[in-house]
This record gives C-alpha cells, sequence and structure tokens, in this order.
C-alpha cells in the first residue's frame, strides 16, 4: 500500500481555482509539526483507485471546512479518513474525531480508517454513550483518534471528560 504526497495546505496558498482565497495556518493551542509541514498523504493502492473528483474534494476539506454530499459507494469515507489522517499526522499532540450519527456506522467507519489510512489501533478509541463515562475520560487523556456518536462528544465536552481545544479536525 503505497501513499503519493501532495502539497500541505499550510505551506503553500490553494491555486486552484481564480478567485480563492488563500490560506494560511494561524497557530492554536495544540503545536504543529513543522517537519511535516511540506506535504499531505493520499493512499495509492489498487482497493482505492484514484478518482480525480475524491482527490479534488479532499484537497478543498483540508484547506477549508467542507460538507461532502456523495452517493453511496463513491468515496466519502475515503475522503474522511484522508483528512482525518493528516491532521493526525501534522499535529501529534492534537486529537481528531471523526463523527458518527449511529453506533453501527461508527464501527463501519473506524474499520474502513484502519484499513485506508493505517491509523495505529493503539491510537485510536471507540466512543459511544454505552462505554461507562470514567472509560471515556481516560481515553480521551491516552488516544488520540476518536470514532464517535456525536451526542457523546458532545456529552464529554459539557462534562469535562474531553478537552475540546486539543481537538485539531
Amino acid at each position: 500500500q503505497g501513499q503519493q504526497d501532495r502539497s500541505n495546505p499550510f505551506t503553500k496558498a490553494a491555486t486552484k481555482k481564480p478567485n480563492h482565497i488563500s490560506t494560511t495556518y494561524t497557530p492554536g493551542p495544540v503545536p504543529f509539526a513543522p517537519e511535516t509541514a511540506s506535504r499531505w498523504i493520499y493512499p495509492i493502492h489498487k482497493a482505492f483507485p484514484s478518482r480525480d473528483y475524491q482527490l479534488a474534494i479532499t484537497n478543498t476539506a483540508i484547506l477549508h471546512n467542507t460538507l461532502v454530499s456523495l452517493p453511496t459507494g463513491l468515496g466519502k469515507t475515503l475522503i474522511a479518513a484522508v483528512v482525518l489522517y493528516n491532521y493526525y499526522h501534522w499535529f501529534p499532540t492534537g486529537k481528531v474525531v471523526f463523527l458518527a450519527p449511529t453506533v453501527p456506522l461508527v464501527n463501519q467507519q473506524i474499520k474502513a480508517c484502519y484499513e485506508i489510512m493505517g491509523i495505529p489501533v493503539e491510537h485510536t478509541a471507540l466512543l459511544t454513550g454505552k462505554i461507562p463515562s470514567s472509560e471515556r475520560e481516560h481515553l480521551w487523556k491516552e488516544c488520540r483518534a476518536f470514532f464517535c456518536t456525536p451526542q457523546t462528544v458532545q456529552k464529554d465536552i459539557a462534562c469535562g471528560r474531553c478537552d475540546a481545544s486539543k481537538i485539531v479536525c
């Protein structure tokens, strides 16, 4: 499974569209890893054939808040996994969160992200309301990549189990 490097949005202004707004990085509470600043990573593998529209949407999603609406089977999970992985890579002390509306979808997404981008299993946590709050609090402190329902994240932030300032994606 190979990966292809792409230019990093934090070091290079976006220039794909004539009236495109330049993007610059503004430091926040989570430090950025400067040694990763020169590239972003996209999977190249026969199981995930390269599709120009997915690459273009991924590039946009890395640069801007993006809502992706595609029919089933056209790559929303791949796009999200690539964006999630790159933020995980760029911010080595930050937390990345993948939200899905139901527990079965959360389970599906975590499996797909392992297979697509290979985020280390030991850095990930599946968080739902069925997991005791004390265990979720421990996982928020120990892990970096989270696959959750929105209600669980909302509750954990409100109750102080999750420090939202550490979430980078």
